[in-house]
């Protein structure tokens, strides 16, 4: 009798329980909005991503440049300092004496502007070649 009685109340439950569900009808609308939000993020996130990238291998670019740069400022001090020791007149004379059988000359000779401009005037052509002789004579003499 106690069995007959739970059967009688539970199949009443479930004859007043079974209700029909209708699914809810799906919003087109509002996905299309949030796969469009979802696709602007991800395009903004990935825009960020690639400017940062940009400027970080923008740095690197920029720091071997500069370091380039002082590789070759070293290189260029040492090639300075090579044409100084090149130039020197202790080496030219060096070389000049020892590979190429050059010799010190014993008699210097110097060219000088007179101090007088010559004017060719016929007087004073003949003043001006007695002063001419004259220097080149004061001239060998020493």
């Amino acid at each position: 009798m106690l069995a007959k009685r739970i059967e009688e109340r539970t199949a009443g439950r479930y004859e007043a329980t079974s209700v029909i569900r209708c699914l809810p009808k799906i919003d087109v609308v509002l996905r299309a909005k949030c796969l469009i939000t979802v696709m602007l993020i991800a395009a903004i996130v990935m825009f960020v991503t690639m400017r940062s990238e940009a400027i970080v291998r923008a740095g690197y670019d920029l720091v071997q440049v500069k370091s380039q740069a002082l590789a070759m400022q070293r290189e260029n001090e040492l090639l300075q300092l090579e044409i100084a020791k090149l130039k020197s007149p202790q080496r030219i004379k060096s070389i000049a004496t020892s590979e190429l059988g050059m010799v010190i000359p014993q008699n210097l000779y110097f060219q000088e502007e007179p101090t007088q401009r010559l004017e060719p005037t016929a007087t004073k052509d003949k003043k001006g070649a007695s002063q001419m002789l004259s220097h080149l004579k004061g001239n060998k003499d020493q």
